[in-house]
């Protein structure tokens, strides 16, 4: 039996209303200041995205989310309504706390190199023999 999930409704946790969001940080952009209301926001985005995935420990969750927050608030000044039809902050600021926490995974978990009795496998995804080849 699948699994649906439900669509965040109004009064949820981490619900963010768009187009209010979007309003929100277009004024933030014309004061040079974020309001309360931006960074609330910011905080659910980053809380929300993260569900959708696993850590093991939740410490790493953590400094994830902590990473997305800071990236929001270090890359506000980037997000230029003019450059859509219909502005859409809530799918610029999801995509800034993803890169996030992908930038701060790969800092907590980096892999610095073969230790000595580790094998170096490699597959390539080529029927021809002559494709590109991935390291495993």
């Amino acid at each position: 039996m699948a699994v649906t999930k439900k669509r965040k409704k109004r009064g949820d946790k981490h619900y963010v209303n768009n187009k209010e969001f979007t309003a929100s940080i277009i004024e933030c952009k014309e004061a040079d200041e974020l309001s309360k209301f931006a960074i609330s926001c910011f905080i659910a985005l980053a809380n929300r995205a993260v569900n959708k995935m696993y850590y093991e420990d939740y410490r790493d969750r953590e400094d994830c989310i902590q990473s997305a927050l800071l990236d929001c608030l270090k890359y506000w000044r980037g997000f230029d309504p003019s450059k859509a039809e219909i502005p859409n902050a809530f799918a610029y600021f999801t995509q800034v706390c993803k890169n996030g926490y992908a930038k701060q995974w790969k800092a907590i978990h980096k892999k610095t190199g073969l230790a000595d009795d580790e094998p170096l496998d490699f597959i390539s995804l080529s029927t021809t023999g002559d494709g590109a080849i991935y390291s495993i």
